[in-house]
């Protein structure tokens, strides 16, 4: 397989950058959190839906980690916020019970799906004008990026 021009794979790093930039701007942050309804951290949203992606039936802290690409140290601490906060309850492990497993509480499962809603919702406002097929082709490609991605730490 030919690998993509130059040009090409520095567009597609400009507009990943430019994509991260744009979605994290204090405005969109504010519209987000304004639309949701309820102040929370972010870091409170990522670490939900963090757990809720863990393969396995145990998610636990260093699963969090991973996900979100962070310390143990730094996972625990999102972790503990997340408790403190009642979005989450550790509960002793089936298999090991000297590991805490992770569960999301009704409240943080509820939070988590309001979360999912506003966010496809911004989504669906951005690519208003585009076809059915384009917004499945770039989810598709972006989701073959990610896995693609996810190799080059194995």
């Amino acid at each position: 397989m030919r690998s993509p021009a130059p040009s090409a794979l520095r567009t597609l790093d400009d507009a990943l950058t430019g994509l991260r930039r744009v979605w994290l701007r204090p405005g969109r942050r504010r519209r987000f959190l304004a639309e949701l309804g309820e102040p929370v951290e972010l870091a409170v949203l990522r670490t939900l839906r963090a757990i809720e992606l863990v393969d396995g039936d145990e998610p636990g802290v260093s699963d969090v980690a991973a996900a979100l690409g962070v310390k143990t140290s730094t996972a625990s601490r999102m972790v503990d916020d997340a408790v403190t906060q009642g979005y989450v309850t550790r509960v002793a492990s089936e298999v090991d019970r000297r590991r805490a497993v992770l569960q999301l509480t009704s409240e943080g499962a509820r939070l988590l799906g309001r979360a999912t809603q506003v966010r496809e919702s911004l989504l669906a406002e951005v690519t208003a004008d585009w076809s059915h097929e384009d917004v499945a082709t770039l989810a598709g490609l972006l989701e073959r990026l990610q896995h693609d991605f996810a190799r080059l730490d194995r």
